[in-house]
């Protein structure tokens, strides 16, 4: 595998600035959606309709961001990506009706996953595991912050003056990148590995893999799992806890906070670790925080399991991603990883949108035990994709290169 191992080069400063944007992106709605609520005059659940478009766009550009870098490299694809994700939340600042919200939400999911994706590709196959945990760590700081924003913006000049903050991050990043454009190293594609086929049939034979699929799905949850707190937790805080806006708005930032911190002290140790202990002690956590979460006999136990939730699962996303060039070949990890963030994109708008419907006829109530009936969903998964892929690299990358 070619490496930058520490390299603090102009590509990797924006490789960190990156995700701390998208981490600023990925933080706002949870906050917002209370006030959105009322400007656009829409129920609780009509989140899930953002949501869906958000989604539809996040998985065509993941599906098709090893097409699209092997045409375009990565350089100019980033650039393409930034000037989609500053038009999605310039939008959102300005959008002065519901049905323009749906349209550019699509549009900013769509550059969203040409970044997410082409990064962690090109993390995966040029650095190591601690620089890619450095690199979430990046977005775990972004997440942290962008609910503060928001709060500061519902409180303050408005829900819209969020989105415009950090559509000015956006577009100074953008200018960052058009200077580097040239600086990323090309995309390692089947003909640059010596290996006689196209990218089509690279295409066709990672789909064929049925742990390509059972990744898929392991993303989905996770993710949904990591976003649920940052969706609902602001209004689970505010409506059935009877918690004070300002306060509901800092312990989610302290949730994202503590997953930030998490990555980052998983980063200095992991190359310790056994990923694979690693990944099972990081879910049992998760199980274990869900559960306080839940439970809530008093706002102190809540709220820890909240942190518990959060640092828990700091270095499993970083981990699932680099074990992706292992188990299906490095000339076909961007194809898997698109696949999988498209799975986690799905993830992040199916899970929270779920809880919406729920919460319609429910009320928030339900949020707790369905997000802990989903951790355990990720344990059963991660499991399995343990078992049939243990010690079975080699035989995984045959397998989906053969008829």
């Amino acid at each position: 595998m070619k490496r930058l191992a520490g390299s603090f080069t102009l590509t990797t400063i924006s490789a960190y600035l990156s995700f701390i944007l998208l981490g600023l992106g990925g933080g706002l709605l949870g906050v917002a959606w209370p006030a959105m609520q009322i400007s656009f005059n829409q129920p609780i659940d009509a989140m899930a309709v953002i949501l869906g478009a958000s989604t539809v766009g996040y998985l065509i550009a993941s599906f098709g961001s090893g097409i699209v870098v092997s045409r375009l490299g990565y350089g100019r694809m980033f650039i393409a990506a930034l000037i989609l994700m500053s038009f999605g939340w310039l939008g959102f600042a300005f959008v002065p009706s519901w049905g323009l919200v749906i349209a550019i939400s699509f549009v900013g999911a769509f550059g969203t996953a040409l970044l997410d994706a082409g990064l962690n590709a090109y993390m995966a196959a040029h650095h190591s595991a601690r620089e890619m945990n450095w690199l979430h760590a990046c977005f775990g700081i972004g997440i942290t912050i962008a609910p503060l924003i928001m709060t500061a913006a519902v409180t303050g000049a408005g829900w819209q003056f969020g989105y415009l903050v950090v559509a000015c991050c956006s577009m100074l990043l953008l200018s960052l990148f058009i200077i580097s454009r040239k600086r990323w190293l090309s995309p390692i594609t089947i003909a640059s590995s010596g290996v006689a086929i196209n990218r089509r049939r690279a295409l066709k034979d990672t789909l064929r893999s049925p742990l390509v699929w059972l990744s898929i799905l392991l993303f989905a949850v996770y993710a949904g799992v990591e976003i649920l707190p940052g969706n609902w937790g602001y209004s689970l805080f505010t409506e059935v806890r009877n918690m004070p806006p300002e306060l509901a708005g800092f312990w989610i930032s302290f949730y994202w906070g503590s997953f930030t911190i998490g990555r980052l002290f998983f980063g200095a140790i992991m190359p310790k670790l056994s990923p694979v202990g690693l990944q099972r002690g990081c879910v049992a956590g998760l199980l274990f925080g869900g559960i306080l979460f839940w439970w809530n006999p008093s706002i102190t136990v809540g709220i820890a399991g909240l942190v518990i939730l959060g640092f828990s699962q700091a270095p499993l996303f970083p981990l699932f991603v680099l074990n992706t060039p292992r188990m299906f070949g490095e000339e076909r990890a961007s194809y898997a990883i698109g696949f999988q963030l498209a799975g986690a994109g799905v993830g992040i708008a199916l899970l929270p949108s779920i809880v919406g419907l729920l919460a319609a006829t429910r009320t928030l109530v339900i949020m707790p035990p369905f997000l802990v009936g989903m951790v355990i969903l990720l344990i059963i998964i991660s499991e399995a994709l343990n078992y049939f892929t243990s010690g079975k690299s080699q035989q995984v990358v045959v397998q989906g290169a053969g008829d």
